[in-house]
């Protein structure tokens, strides 16, 4: 251990504290999407975009299509949204309506495609959307 560092050589803030880096990790960690529940290949995300059917809302576009287990979600942003900071910002929108919905539909591949309203939009606003949408997908 250096002799200057009280910290035992952790990363520090712009404070000069220990960074509770860790912490917020874990806390994080803890309501994100599990492995499972996330559509993570691009072969997977691909076939989706070629061959599901389409629910249009004004702050997305849904694209979904049945496969066997459980639901998987992925979440995109049209290159209408300029910039790749505002495109993430639209993306983690969407994923945290989804992520905050009380019950999923079963058995889908669905991919959420932002379009430039859903920066503008209430966040409320986007989870009725979201309920809707994956009503009318669910419906036989």
């Amino acid at each position: 251990m250096d002799a200057r560092s009280s910290s035992g050589g952790a990363q520090k803030d712009a404070s000069g504290s220990a960074s509770s880096r860790a912490g917020v990790k874990a806390a994080v960690g803890a309501h994100r999407l599990s492995r499972d529940a996330r559509l993570r290949h691009p072969n997977d995300i691909q076939a989706v975009f070629q061959h599901g059917r389409r629910e249009e809302r004004r702050a997305f576009v849904l694209l979904w299509c049945p496969r066997p287990g459980a639901t998987r979600a992925a979440f995109a942003a049209s290159r209408q949204i300029r910039g790749a900071v505002i495109r993430n910002r639209a993306k983690r929108r969407l994923r945290e309506a989804y992520r905050r919905l009380e019950t999923r539909p079963g058995r889908l591949d669905l991919v959420f495609v932002a379009r430039p309203s859903t920066l503008v939009v209430e966040a409320g606003a986007i989870a009725r959307e979201m309920e809707q949408a994956l009503a009318a997908v669910s419906r036989p």
